[in-house]
C-alpha cells in the first residue's frame, strides 16, 4: 500500500509539474485525420497507446487506440502500474480514459484517467 501511495504522489507531482509548460507545448491542430496521425506515428513523432490497457482487458482496435506524443505513454504506464498495483492488493476497481480533442485533431489535447471502487481518483494529462 505504500509503495501505491508513493507512485501516487510522484505520478501526481509529475503530471503538475508538466501541465504548467503544455501551454508552450507541440500544436497538432493539423492533425485532422487518422491517416495523419498515423504517418506520424511511423514517422517516430507519435507514439500509440491503448486507453485500456490489454492487460486489463483492453483490445487492440481502433476504439481503443490513441496516437500521441511519447511523454504520455510514460506518464499512463506509470498510472496503468499503479491501478495493477491497486488490483494486486485485491482492491476492486473500476477503470476510464477519456481523451478530450481541440477542433478536428486526432490527437487528443488531454486525457483523463479515472479509477473507481475501492480507490477513487482521477488523473489528467494535459497533452497540447
Amino acid at each position: 500500500m505504500k509503495k501505491t501511495l508513493l507512485t501516487f504522489f510522484v505520478l501526481l507531482f509529475t503530471l503538475l509539474s508538466f501541465s504548467q509548460d503544455v501551454e508552450n507545448g507541440p500544436d497538432f491542430s493539423d492533425i485532422n485525420s487518422i491517416e495523419k496521425a498515423i504517418d506520424l506515428y511511423k514517422k517516430g513523432s507519435l507514439t500509440k497507446i491503448y486507453m485500456m490497457p490489454p492487460e486489463f482487458g483492453g483490445e487492440d482496435s481502433p476504439e481503443n487506440t490513441l496516437y500521441v506524443p511519447e511523454f504520455v505513454k510514460e506518464f499512463k504506464n506509470q498510472f496503468d502500474n499503479m491501478v495493477g498495483d491497486l488490483l494486486e492488493e485485491g482492491k476492486q476497481l473500476g477503470f476510464e480514459a477519456i481523451p478530450e480533442y481541440k477542433g478536428k485533431s486526432f490527437v487528443p489535447s488531454k486525457l483523463i484517467l479515472m479509477v473507481t471502487g475501492d480507490s477513487e481518483f482521477t488523473e489528467t494529462i494535459h497533452i497540447w
